[in-house]
């Protein structure tokens, strides 16, 4: 892996989207907006039968929904949080066709689902999600969106009998022994270099008067089954810094909420939930980011600290 983890330059217009509303700010009306970006997680699709509240056959559907909205906007970038796929490697291929619609360009992060495949395949994942590296950033209009990798340490990443697997069933065995809720073999955790460069990333944007958003696949808070395992380690690393302002995730399909030491953390509702559809719209200002959900995902302002 080699360049994406430092600076990817921002694509796309670094204007609003100005389908989206012709009103500006609902909080400020001198305010101007700086960008907006589109947001989905949890496609999870898979040519299988339905499972409980999972359609995983609708999921195509509700992707060319979502990308025939997001395409009326102007939006900078797309970001789906993790899990494209629910299982068969073949999936990324059916989906590749309909995201290649997308006027913005598509950013992804990885999720757990995306690793059920053929354990000879699991390396190639990243590649299939156009990931030359598997956590990096994106500097535009002033901001920083930092995009983790939680599924870096996980017993279901990498193959049975590689050592880095054995070590994080050692983990997750003495983090279960603790009678954490989310010490859960579905659940995983962002490495510890990662954390030094995502603690320098802050520091750098910090330095150059820059705010920032951090994206991953598990949550942060609120505490609950589905957290990373060292949720409290990201929380206490975001807090820290004044120019981090919220942490957006997937992987808790009924969505989430917390506000915590002035940092919002939102889990966005999973589109492969249920028949209808969740994703949104985002529009960025420099004082908070309006969300404008569809389908289930509620819609939803974040006023920075």
């Amino acid at each position: 892996m080699t360049t994406r983890r430092r600076f990817l330059a921002g694509t796309g217009s670094t204007v609003a989207a100005t389908a989206m509303s012709s009103a500006e700010s609902t909080s400020n009306p001198k305010e101007k907006p700086l960008l907006s970006f589109g947001l989905m997680a949890d496609c999870q699709y898979a040519d299988a039968e339905r499972a409980g509240t999972r359609f995983y056959r609708e999921s195509p559907r509700k992707l060319k929904e979502a990308v025939r909205e997001f395409n009326q906007h102007e939006l900078a970038f797309t970001f789906h949080l993790g899990d494209f796929i629910d299982r068969d490697f073949k999936s990324f291929a059916d989906l590749k066709p309909i995201t290649a619609k997308l006027k913005s360009r598509l950013y992804h992060i990885l999720g757990n689902h995306d690793f059920e495949v053929n354990e000879e395949l699991r390396e190639k994942v990243p590649a299939e999600l156009d990931l030359t590296d598997t956590y990096y950033g994106i500097r535009q209009a002033g901001f920083r969106f930092l995009l983790l990798d939680t599924t870096e340490v996980s017993t279901y990443r990498y193959p049975t009998k590689d050592a880095r697997t054995a070590q994080a069933q050692e983990e997750l065995k003495k983090l279960s022994a603790t009678g954490k809720s989310y010490a859960q073999s579905w659940n995983s955790r962002a490495g510890d270099a990662q954390l030094t460069w995502l603690a320098g990333q802050l520091e750098a944007a910090t330095t150059a008067g820059e705010s920032v958003l951090v994206f991953g696949h598990h949550p942060v808070l609120p505490e609950e089954v589905h957290c990373s395992w060292n949720r409290l380690a990201l929380h206490e690393l975001l807090s820290r810094f004044p120019c981090c302002k919220a942490y957006l995730n997937g992987h808790r399909h009924s969505g989430g909420y917390a506000l915590k030491e002035g940092m919002h953390y939102l889990t966005l509702n999973g589109m492969v939930e249920t028949q209808d559809n969740a994703f949104s719209c985002a529009r960025l200002y420099r004082s908070h980011l309006e969300i404008r959900g569809f389908g289930r995902q509620p819609s939803r302002t974040l006023h920075f600290r």
